[in-house]
């Protein structure tokens, strides 16, 4: 399984990809880009001189997603968020305080940065056009002006005259973009939304020896002080040795009202600044009394464009979509659409296949971007404009839905989708001629209760033996493995899942044989019944078997889904590790190592472990699992795209039967798991599921574990649900 590193390449010609702006958003698409192995060429109108005086929000989800391209933001100084304020601004009277780092650590798979900007824009800089990273380096044109471009040949004409052709062109040129214009109906203007914005930074030290401001100032506290119609927000970067302001205000008030200012750093009035905010607590008037050549720009809005993409031109971050500030993700954002115009477009993509790849980028933006516009949109809106409309702020939903997505993960799987439904070979896949068979675990004319059974199973009982690696992943990946009707119980991207290993034996069905199985488990799932009750439990979509009998009986009468692999369980001396391997006729796709077993000394209640319940804030835990889901899928006969028959099952969880013994527990945190993606001659009927499970996020190993007893499950209460 592949932990989150540099985007994979493929095998193939690489692209010839234009990139008009070189700011935050298109450096990341060239890093993606490059990593994916095209050849990018940016043009950058300005020369990029240093910015001094701002800060950027690095949320989950886009953190994650520089995390993947090798970037980690607290290498620069970046600050986490752990705990948000908002105070009341006549008074400054605390009005809440939220645990961030806490809700966080519960939630998120990756934390909440605050950056500065510049340091950001040159490590993006450095990534995209340094030789060491993987991929060609981007090449970086300065002071170059676009005067036009064609988006059916990814051509630009630069004021100069010179022409630049490619495969693909970007525009990533900002609000003002000259490159949408060349989308049908996509030449929309900025327009004032009615407010701007004075920023600025002051170092940390300097406000804690003001003694009106120093109780305000703690180390990575992103606090508020939101007034009816202004609200000033501050929050710390720069290992917090500084603070960046943000005082956001009516543009009439400060005579921005009526200008189309594009200048980010146009130097505003810190008297004017002053009037702004006469009304607020001293403090604030504290501070503000501080800030040095404050710098204002006009908060600009815009209709939304038809479509992102037009032949073989895309459009993204603020060219595309410009974003307020009032919740930090406008970079975010730019981040999002980098990746996906890369997930898209894996190395091996043709030319002739840029136009209908960048199509699937559009379906993959286009929503998520403006529904996080119209978010940001309510949440900068005065409390007049609220009532007067009949609205109410849920930031909850807002951070869960900003927050809970991997655009990545997305796009892969949107691909994945798109080259399924072109592939005519693919199929999506019981004798009754000699009357009826044995059931799952059932002996032929015999039931489980008969004396023979009984007596069988007492003399020799039916042993288990089980590896399990519960791990961290990407909450996006795994929501694509999920069928419809499916979700995770809890929100937020931290989620769980597990590759669980039995071997088997003294199975009364099988004549006291054995064999083994090996699957993926998806924990924390929820499903939504038609009467709206839900239940919760883990989801299979995966389960290897070394042995016929058990793979036909289990996909024919219980819809598991199964399939044959060799699976090879080696327990080292001492039984403190293991070492288990699958393939296929000699072809190797998976290993699991699992090292330092130890006995699992976690407190049992009633032969389960024992967990503290919950108390104070942040979000609850999951509810308990009821079982495990498999999803039934039965092909039609000469209709390969066609089901006869498909439907959710859940298992009940079974309790142990009284008096029987507690099973032996081991326990460790050392385990690995790879898996590799084989090509079709060496797994003809199995490497598109190598390959997806190599490239399953890992965040971190939380537990690993060997279960040894007696007694097992015939699962004889699966059910269709529904």
């Amino acid at each position: 399984m592949a932990y989150p590193g540099s985007f994979q390449q493929g095998e193939g010609r690489p692209l010839r990809i234009i990139i008009v702006g070189a700011g935050i958003g298109g450096l990341s698409a060239a890093i993606a880009l490059r990593q994916q192995g095209h050849g990018v060429e940016l043009f950058e109108q300005s020369k990029m001189s240093q910015e001094t005086g701002a800060a950027i929000h690095l949320a989950s989800n886009c953190n994650g997603l520089l995390r993947r391209m090798g970037l980690f933001a607290e290498d620069l100084g970046a600050v986490e968020c752990t705990t948000v304020k908002e105070f009341l601004p006549q008074t400054a009277q605390m009005k809440y305080t939220v645990d961030a780092k806490r809700m966080g650590d519960k939630l998120w798979t990756h934390p909440w940065h605050l950056a500065h900007r510049a340091h950001l824009h040159t490590a993006l800089r450095n990534m995209a056009t340094d030789s060491n990273g993987k991929g060609t380096p981007a090449k970086l044109h300065l002071a170059c002006r676009v005067k036009s471009v064609d988006p059916d040949s990814a051509t630009i004409t630069l004021e100069d005259g010179s022409e630049f052709h490619g495969d693909l062109l970007i525009g990533a040129d900002g609000v003002h973009s000259r490159t949408r214009a060349s989308i049908p109906g996509g030449d929309k203007k900025p327009f004032d939304s009615g407010k701007s914005a004075f920023r600025f930074l002051i170092p940390t030290e300097t406000l804690k020896a003001d003694p009106r401001i120093a109780e305000y100032i703690t180390p990575s506290t992103l606090t508020m002080w939101i007034g009816e119609d202004r609200r000033l927000v501050m929050y710390p970067c720069m290992d917090n040795t500084q603070m960046n302001f943000v005082c956001i205000h009516p543009s009439k008030e400060s005579g921005m009202e009526g200008t189309n200012e594009a200048d980010w750093q146009k130097t505003g009035s810190k008297d004017r600044m002053l009037q702004i905010y006469d009304g607020f607590h001293t403090s604030c008037k504290s501070i503000i009394e501080k800030a040095e050549q404050p710098k204002i720009w006009k908060l600009l809005d815009m209709e939304k464009m038809p479509t992102f993409v037009h032949n073989r031109l895309a459009v993204m971050g603020d060219a595309a979509h410009p974003f307020l500030p009032h919740q930090g993700q406008g970079g975010g954002q730019a981040i999002e659409d980098a990746v996906s115009l890369a997930a898209v477009l894996p190395l091996g993509t043709l030319p002739e296949e840029v136009s209908e790849r960048l199509q699937i980028y559009n379906r993959c933006r286009y929503e998520r971007a403006h529904k996080i516009q119209d978010f940001t949109r309510t949440a900068g809106k005065d409390a007049s404009e609220l009532a007067a409309e009949g609205k109410k702020l849920d930031m909850h939903e807002y951070q869960a839905y900003n927050f809970c997505h991997d655009a990545w993960d997305y796009t892969n799987a949107a691909l994945k989708d798109y080259l399924v439904s072109k592939d005519k070979t693919v199929r999506f896949r019981s004798p009754l001629s000699f009357g009826p068979s044995p059931g799952p675990r059932r002996p032929l004319g015999l039931d489980p209760s008969h004396s023979v059974i009984q007596s069988l199973r007492r003399s020799n009982p039916e042993a288990f033996t089980t590896y399990v690696v519960r791990f961290r992943t990407s909450r996006t990946y795994l929501q694509n493995i999920l069928p419809p009707g499916f979700d995770f119980a809890t929100p937020g991207t931290k989620v769980y899942a597990s590759i669980s290993c039995t071997a088997l034996d003294n199975m009364t069905w099988l004549g006291g044989k054995g064999y083994n199985h090996c699957g993926l488990y998806i924990h924390g799932v929820s499903y939504t019944k038609r009467d709206g009750s839900k239940l919760h439990g883990s989801y299979l979509p995966l389960l290897f078997e070394n042995l016929t009998d058990p793979i036909i009986t289990g996909r024919s009468e219980l819809g598991m889904p199964k399939l044959f692999a060799d699976i090879n369980v080696a327990s080292g001396s001492g039984g403190s590790s293991c070492n288990i391997s699958l393939s296929w006729r000699g072809a190797q796709f998976g290993n699991i190592e699992i090292h330092d077993l130890a006995e699992d000394e976690s407190p049992m209640v009633n032969g389960t472990a024992h967990a503290e319940p919950h108390r104070g804030p942040g979000p609850p835990p999951p509810p308990p699992e009821q079982g495990l889901f498999v999803y039934r899928y039965v092909p039609a006969v000469g209709e390969p795209d066609k089901a006869d028959a498909e439907y959710p099952v859940f298992v009940p969880k079974v309790d142990p039967q009284p008096g029987s013994a507690a099973p032996e527990s081991l326990k460790s945190t050392k385990a690995r798991l790879q898996f590799s993606a084989c090509d079709w001659q060496s797994l003809p009927t199995l490497h598109h599921i190598a390959k997806d499970l190599a490239e399953i996020p890992i965040y971190g190993i939380e537990e690993a574990k060997l279960t040894k007893g007696y007694g097992v499950d015939d699962v004889s209460g699966a059910r269709r649900i529904d």
